[in-house]
């Protein structure tokens, strides 16, 4: 007997995470736009990984890497996202929130995902689990990029989930809502803990220079010694899909982010009159920038150190502009700046 979760509603979107955390809620009745969502999650972020063992060797994203869970602390919203070691045990648990009419998001990585046919890793993809055929061993997923649900087998989803022969592994994370769906504190007071919170991923990290203001300074100082790697065209070319493809969000994440401030200005007009929405859009505009100059390094046959050099010297003029946003943005969060507003806008 084909099972499915009846009155989910999948809808496309801009970023995996945000696009299913959007529709789930919509599933239990709270309207929120993804780019709230995204902003509520306190989702901008940055980090740089450098390992031999990994494809590409050097590769850099523009979320953080707790927004699924950040969403709950932020809002109060009853949400868990956790992994799971036993990958029986893993499949098990989704199943059985599946029976119960539950949509659940999961963590995979794209390459062993059939419908995606792709021949690199992307692991940590969000995808929906939303039914499942027994007889046919099949599983259904509704997919941000697609309108359609996507079927993959049993075995399909369980390698994409914790994929033993690959360095970076989704440890067969799973997240869902239980209990009463609500929120946990008036909106304005949510979106100003997220923006804080955010504020703070970003500016400070002293055990982890790889992360946010930090990580963008050690990947500028790094770009030039990316001539010698032996993925070099890779590397680029995958920094180049990270920032303008890829769920990016538009940008980087950044114009996502514009726009959830630009929602947070009808709210907290002093967001707005500050012209931090229109600064991130600018702030986008820069990493589009240096999509372009990763883009055409990765076109060449021949490695370009003056291109390396262009893509360090934008970075750091990216991080320049990110840290003042940042400040200013703090500074506005720690002031009395029209936050007592109520309790939640329209559609919650």
């Amino acid at each position: 007997m084909v099972v499915r979760v009846e009155g989910y509603e999948h809808r496309t979107g801009a970023h995996c995470a945000s696009t299913a955390l959007r529709n789930i809620l919509r599933f239990h009745r709270i309207e929120l736009s993804e780019a709230m969502i995204f902003g509520l999650s306190s989702g901008l972020g940055f980090y740089y990984l450098r390992s031999p063992d990994w494809s590409p060797a050097r590769m850099f994203h523009g979320r953080t890497a707790t927004l699924e869970e950040d969403l709950g602390r932020n809002t109060g919203l009853p949400f868990a996202d956790r992994p799971e070691p036993d990958d029986d045990r893993a499949w098990e648990l989704v199943r059985r929130r599946v029976d119960a009419g539950e949509p659940v998001m999961v963590s995979t990585d794209t390459y062993y995902l059939g419908y995606h046919h792709t021949t690199s890793h992307f692991p940590g993809h969000r995808a929906v689990v939303v039914g499942y055929d027994p007889v046919a061993a099949t599983v259904f997923l509704a997919d941000r990029r697609f309108e359609e649900y996507q079927t993959c087998s049993f075995d399909e989803l369980r390698r994409a989930r914790n994929a033993p022969d690959y360095a970076l592994r989704c440890q067969n994370r799973y997240g869902d809502f239980y209990g009463e769906v609500t929120l946990g504190r008036p909106l304005a007071e949510a979106i100003r803990t997220a923006l804080r919170r955010n504020c703070t991923m970003h500016l400070t990290h002293p055990t982890e220079p790889v992360v946010g203001i930090g990580g963008m300074r050690a990947l500028a100082a790094d770009f030039g010694s990316w001539r010698r790697l032996e993925d070099w065209s890779w590397a680029a070319r995958f920094g180049y899909q990270v920032i303008v493809k890829r769920g990016s969000g538009g940008s980087f994440f950044r114009s996502l982010y514009a726009e959830f401030l630009q929602e947070v200005s009808a709210l907290v007009p002093a967001v707005g009159d500050a012209g931090l929405p229109l600064q991130m859009s600018e702030i986008a505009a820069g990493w589009r920038d240096l999509a372009a100059v990763l883009e055409e390094q990765s076109e060449r046959e021949q490695c370009s150190a003056a291109l390396f050099g262009r893509a360090g010297d934008l970075t750091t003029e990216l991080a320049d502009a990110e840290a003042g946003f940042f400040d200013a943005l703090l500074k506005l969060v720690e002031e009395d700046a029209g936050w007592d507003c109520g309790g939640a806008s329209a559609g919650v």
